[in-house]
C-alpha cells in the first residue's frame, strides 16, 4: 500500500513540474512574441501562481 502512494505521488509531483515548465515556456514565448508589455510581468505573474501552489 505504502508503495502504490509513493508512486502515485512521484508521478503527481513529475507531472505539476511538467505543467509548471510549460507555463514557464508559454511565458517566455508572449514575451518573445511581444504579447506582454514586460518580461517581469510574466515573471510575477508565474511567480504568484506558482508560489503558493500546493506541492
Amino acid at each position: 500500500m505504502e508503495v502504490a502512494v509513493r508512486k502515485v505521488y512521484v508521478e503527481t509531483l513529475e507531472q505539476q513540474q511538467i505543467e509548471v515548465r510549460q507555463s514557464v515556456m508559454d511565458g517566455l514565448k508572449q514575451a518573445r512574441e511581444g504579447k506582454t508589455k514586460d518580461f517581469n510581468a510574466v515573471c510575477d505573474r508565474l511567480e504568484k501562481k506558482y508560489t503558493n501552489a500546493k506541492v
